[in-house]
């Protein structure tokens, strides 16, 4: 889907959402169930994902893990979101890579420590994006998706969050 699509897509819902409301309020489900050990399917409608952890805590590492996860769709989200807002503000983005790094203390969710925050204390995203775009324009782009996000306003904002920007041109 090129960017005059997606940003003809968005004025489409823009205009309908700003008409009827109620058409935006929605809801999402998903069921996780135990399968053998601590291995979970997760089902979300007639999708399936497999989570397990590795051996080192008590899984048999079968699937990815509910962080590798939960990093995987914030990655995803960014991506996306910075390709949909490009094209909204007229940019066409060659291609978008995130790189998520978080860094946390395990001794928080152990119970170990009452001073160490259970749960990711920093998250780090290396965005990396190749266009013809003036950079300044990207980092205004970068700076409105991650402003919108709805996957970041789920996050703790106790959550120090670093952002790397690299914009380079595309190779052909």
């Amino acid at each position: 889907m090129n960017a005059t699509h997606l940003r003809d897509l968005y004025e489409q819902q823009r205009l309908a959402l700003s008409r009827h409301p109620s058409l935006a309020r929605s809801t999402a489900h998903a069921k996780a169930s135990l399968t053998h050990g601590l291995c979970c399917e997760v089902r979300h409608g007639e999708k399936v994902t497999l989570a397990d952890l590795p051996p080192s805590q008590g899984g048999s590492a079968s699937a990815p893990g509910p962080g590798d996860l939960m990093r995987a769709s914030l990655g995803a989200c960014m991506a996306m979101s910075y390709r949909m807002w490009g094209a909204r503000f007229g940019l066409e983005l060659a291609s978008v890579e995130v790189g998520v790094t978080v860094e946390f203390d395990a001794r928080g969710q152990l119970g170990l420590a009452d001073d160490v925050a259970i749960g990711w204390q920093r998250l780090l995203f290396d965005v990396r994006v190749s266009t013809h775009a003036p950079p300044d324009e990207v980092s205004r782009v970068v700076e409105h998706a991650d402003r919108l996000s709805p996957m970041l306003a789920n996050l703790s904002p106790a959550i120090a969050r670093v952002h790397t920007l690299t914009v380079q041109r595309p190779q052909h």
